[in-house]
């Protein structure tokens, strides 16, 4: 005779539904506008800056920041600081990675 044992297997899964993201080098909150008359959602644009190197093999991860910067003064600021960094002067795989991007909201309020 065999017996059959069941097993429940509960799967949790993390989701994010709306992210707010917040400069961080000034500390300000995303600046959102809406892109068309009537839109039931407005977008904000932002840097997202993610810096690193390879110079630890496979802990080299633990190498790895990600910023926020919410408009070209603050990129500037972040990319500057990248420069005059003294681990990024003597590494020979340093790299840093700037992506624009568009964050896209429902209006406060609802729908118009």
């Amino acid at each position: 005779m065999i017996n059959k044992i069941t097993k429940k297997v509960v799967k949790e899964v993390e989701q994010v539904v709306s992210e707010e993201f917040v400069c961080d080098v000034c500390g300000k909150k995303g600046n959102y506008r809406s892109e068309t008359c009537g839109s039931r959602y407005e977008s904000a644009i932002y840097y997202r800056v993610t810096t690193g190197h390879y110079d630890w093999g496979n802990d080299s991860c633990d190498s790895i920041e990600n910023k926020d910067a919410c408009c070209t003064d603050c990129l500037l600021q972040i990319f500057s600081e990248w420069l005059n960094d003294k681990d990024v002067k003597c590494s020979n795989s340093a790299y840093i990675h700037i992506d624009k991007e568009c964050h896209i909201r429902e209006k406060k309020g609802g729908t118009e």
